[in-house]
């Protein structure tokens, strides 16, 4: 019976995916082309954006374009309170896929990636995914899947991702949302917004190493 429920998932994503691949057209799938389709389910709109932003793990689609949509769609804070919604369950989705599927099945789709994670999560747990979102040094998606290969505790994963991904939300979605209106005051705010969001991982990257530099002295003198 559990087989024929999960074959039967599988068959509905498929297809759900295939009525969206074909309505929107996957060559151009830009912001504007799925805000078009997401809103002409009319008050299911919200809903489809949340399933849509849910099951995107599971086909590594940018989560960016997503966030952009939302905010081009619902404005930047329904965009960002969606956004997070569906980045929280599709993140929890990949998290239980890798911990079902198992290391071996995982490894061969991300390589060496998984690596990073094993000593860092096991430790460090709660801290260790919040800044791997609040500070996005590796891509979201390696995150969610290598994390549920690590041996973290679901329950650290769970209240740190939500957390630690609003501020990315809410800058894609404030830049998706003034997209409405390009060269305008909230379109360079929601640029800058984004810039610091890219710059910080250097400066947090630069600290850690100096930090390892320190350490290291330490030890060499000891």
């Amino acid at each position: 019976m559990n087989k024929v429920m999960k074959l039967s998932l599988a068959v509905a994503v498929l297809l759900g995916l295939g009525i969206i691949s074909a309505k929107i057209g996957m060559d151009v799938l830009t912001p504007e082309r799925i805000r078009d389709f997401i809103l002409s389910f009319g008050w299911l709109a919200p809903v489809l954006y949340v399933l849509i932003y849910t099951i995107r793990p599971l086909f590594l689609f940018p989560a960016i374009i997503l966030s952009l949509t939302g905010g081009m769609t619902f404005g930047p804070w329904w965009g960002t309170l969606l956004d997070l919604i569906g980045a929280t369950l599709g993140s929890f989705l990949a998290f239980g896929l890798a911990r079902k599927l198992g290391r071996e099945t995982i490894q061969k789709w991300m390589g060496r990636r998984l690596t990073l994670w094993d000593q860092q999560l096991e430790q460090q747990g709660f801290k260790a995914i919040f800044l791997l979102r609040l500070i996005p040094l590796v891509p979201f998606d390696a995150v969610n899947y290598g994390a549920g290969l690590s041996k973290v505790r679901f329950r650290d994963y769970a209240l740190a991702t939500p957390f630690g991904i609003i501020p990315g939300a809410f800058a894609y979605n404030y830049l998706g949302h003034s997209l409405h209106a390009i060269f305008s005051p909230t379109f360079y705010f929601a640029i800058i917004l984004v810039v610091i969001l890219a710059v910080v991982p250097f400066f947090f990257k630069r600290r850690q190493q100096q930090k390892n530099s320190m350490d290291y002295g330490v030890e060499q003198q000891k």
